[in-house]
């Protein structure tokens, strides 16, 4: 049973991974401090940031996750947050790290503060009721 739903979740999270392959590599390299947010991108990422503090937690995953796959750094990390401590998903502490990594690549300087905390605490998965820090 364990098994079937391991295979389960990988498949799950390797498809929400290929949504995001659509982007141009270029796209990827930019810095989201770089690139301007469009206005419906920000109010999707605002609704979002509503919904985790209003505990809607299925719900902000549904706004920021196609910004995190549009490489919003700051989506990626409240995505990597919520996969990380299973706010709104079933937890998946790999998935979490691949979210939370990736806006570290995209020079997101709280997802950089956390993968250090993740790598010196690595058991320590306690959830937590606020927005995550870094992220206003």
């Amino acid at each position: 049973m364990v098994r079937i739903v391991s295979s389960i979740a990988i498949c799950i999270a390797a498809l929400m991974l290929s949504a995001c392959m659509h982007k141009n590599v270029e796209d990827k390299n930019i810095p989201e401090q770089s690139r301007h947010l469009m206005p419906g991108t920000t109010s999707q990422l605002q609704q979002g940031k509503r919904f985790f503090k209003e505990e809607r937690y299925k719900d902000a995953m549904r706004e920021l996750l196609p910004l995190a796959c549009d490489c919003i750094a700051e989506a990626e990390y409240a995505v990597g947050y919520m996969y990380y401590y299973g706010y709104g998903t079933a937890q998946d502490t790999e998935v979490g790290r691949f979210w939370i990594r990736r806006a570290a690549q995209h020079g997101y300087k709280p997802a950089e503060a956390a993968l250090q905390t993740i790598a010196t605490e690595p058991y320590h998965h306690t959830k937590s009721t606020r927005w995550p820090r870094g992220i206003s």
